[in-house]
C-alpha cells in the first residue's frame, strides 16, 4: 500500500480522501466553503478549507486547519476551528450578518 512507500528525497505523501462543501449562509458572504480531507502516511487526517479569514491581530489572512484519527473528525476540528476564528474575531453580536467580503478571501483553485 501507498502508506509504505518509501521513495529517496520524499519525505511525505499525503492523499486527497474527501472533499466537502460546507452551506454557512449565515457566517460567510458567498454562503458556503469547501474543505479538503487528507490522509498522510501515518493514517492521521488533516482538513483545510478553501476560505481564509483576516485575523484582526495583524490583519493577515489565515485558512482553516483540522486534525484527526478519522475523515470524521478531521472534518469537524476544521468547521469547529474556522467557527472559533470567525467567532473570536468577528463576534455575532459586532457582525450579525456574518462576514464580509473584505473580512474573508479564497483560495485560488489550483491552490486547493
Amino acid at each position: 500500500m501507498w502508506h509504505e512507500l518509501k521513495i529517496s528525497k520524499v519525505e511525505k505523501i499525503e492523499k486527497c480522501v474527501a472533499e466537502y462543501q460546507i452551506w454557512m449562509h449565515t457566517v460567510l458572504p458567498y454562503g458556503k466553503l469547501r474543505i479538503k480531507i487528507y490522509e498522510d502516511q501515518d493514517r492521521t487526517y488533516t482538513g483545510i478549507t478553501d476560505v481564509r479569514v483576516r485575523r484582526k491581530i495583524d490583519g493577515e489572512f489565515e485558512g482553516g486547519v483540522g486534525y484527526g484519527k478519522s475523515i470524521e473528525e478531521a472534518l469537524e476540528d476544521t468547521i469547529n476551528w474556522f467557527l472559533q476564528v470567525v467567532e473570536s474575531d468577528y463576534p455575532a453580536n459586532n457582525q450579525p450578518d456574518g462576514l464580509t467580503e473584505d473580512d474573508i478571501e479564497y483560495v485560488e483553485y489550483s491552490d486547493f
